[in-house]
């Protein structure tokens, strides 16, 4: 067994996602005809067009395309279903998918415990036929931080409904994290995690804020701490999960190609890494396919891919006796896989 036949058959964990940003283009076509909206392309070719991005902000104006087919509960709980069943081929076990409940309130004016009810039905749907789990990350948007108090009553309401953190994503640079302190002091006192994005379009102040301000317990991004060692060696010696997604550093223009890319560097630093696929059909990839960008621009061989899977799973929001129990399947998987490999 080859090492990227490894990776298709090894069990994984993805923490950084958008539900949204994971809309299968063949999907998209069925929301936006069934509910009558206009796309400016018809096919899934034409589609293709869509994800071919300028820069952050036309992948943001994107992004508000594909979440504007989104109109009904019908729809939500559809997404939800396709979403565990991707999972599901990429052996993906257990992830935490972000999903930005406050603007889709706004397009859709359903109330946002419709929203939840009706991807909770697809949540359950996906878990009893492929026997995927996953858990929400409710984010607030940075560019509507009028937005945030509101968002932050309902990610806490939303709790007992698998909401397990607060994220923030949007505009890094024009809406920095200290607009938001307020907000991720009352989530984190009342029980939620704080996951925000940093360290991504905005440099490495943007992860200190984070980590100094908003609580951090894991950072969305975090590739341009390599700007400072001083923050690198802080996240090393405090082992602050990053959540790194390659491809759409990549896609986004973080940085020119892979060879440019600090994750080899980050991980030969001692940060706990993860690897994630972000908005798969948007870059044109998926979490299969970023392990297979580890090996083949990142020099990773068997035991670190094992290792990177672990950390996703250590650096997840699951209890401790569920964390335990996967851990101990994961490594009895690996084992097995490994045995078959030699």
């Amino acid at each position: 067994m080859n090492l990227h036949e490894f990776v298709q058959r090894m069990p994984k964990v993805e923490l950084h996602v958008h539900l949204e940003g994971s809309i299968l283009p063949r999907t998209l076509l069925l929301l936006s005809q069934r509910n009558r909206i206009e796309l400016p392309y018809k096919t899934i070719e034409e589609l293709q067009e869509l994800y071919r991005f300028r820069d952050f902000n036309h992948f943001i104006e994107n992004y508000w395309i594909i979440t504007g087919c989104l109109c009904t509960p019908e729809d939500y709980q559809l997404i939800a279903y396709e979403f565990g069943r991707e999972c599901a081929r990429q052996n993906i076990r257990y992830a935490e998918a972000t999903f930005s409940i406050s603007t889709n309130m706004a397009k859709t004016g359903l109330p946002w415990q419709t929203i939840l009810q009706a991807l909770n039905e697809g949540r359950a749907q996906a878990r009893d036929e492929f026997g995927v789990q996953w858990q929400w990350v409710f984010d607030i948007v940075r560019n509507l931080p009028e937005t945030q108090e509101e968002l932050t009553r309902i990610a806490l309401d939303a709790q007992p409904m698998g909401v397990v953190a607060l994220g923030l994503g949007g505009g890094e640079a024009e809406f920095p994290a200290e607009l938001f302190t307020a907000s991720f002091d009352r989530a984190v006192k009342a029980g939620l995690h704080s996951v925000p994005h940093a360290g991504e379009i905005a440099g490495p102040s943007s992860v200190w804020t984070a980590v100094k301000q908003l609580h951090a317990d894991r950072i969305g991004h975090g590739v341009r701490s390599i700007e400072d060692p001083q923050l690198v060696e802080f996240l090393s010696d405090e082992q602050i999960p990053l959540e790194v997604c390659p491809t759409s550093n990549i896609a986004l223009c973080v940085f020119p190609d892979y060879a440019q890319h600090p994750l080899r560097k980050l991980w030969d630093a001692g940060i706990l890494l993860t690897v994630n696929s972000d908005d798969p059909p948007m870059f044109n990839t998926s979490l299969n396919q970023e392990y297979q960008v580890l090996i083949d621009h990142f020099g990773f061989g068997l035991p670190e891919l094992e290792k990177v899977s672990l950390n996703a799973l250590k650096a997840s929001f699951l209890s401790d006796g569920e964390k335990e129990r996967m851990t101990r399947e994961f490594k009895t998987e690996f084992s097995h896989l490994k045995n078959e490999s030699s």
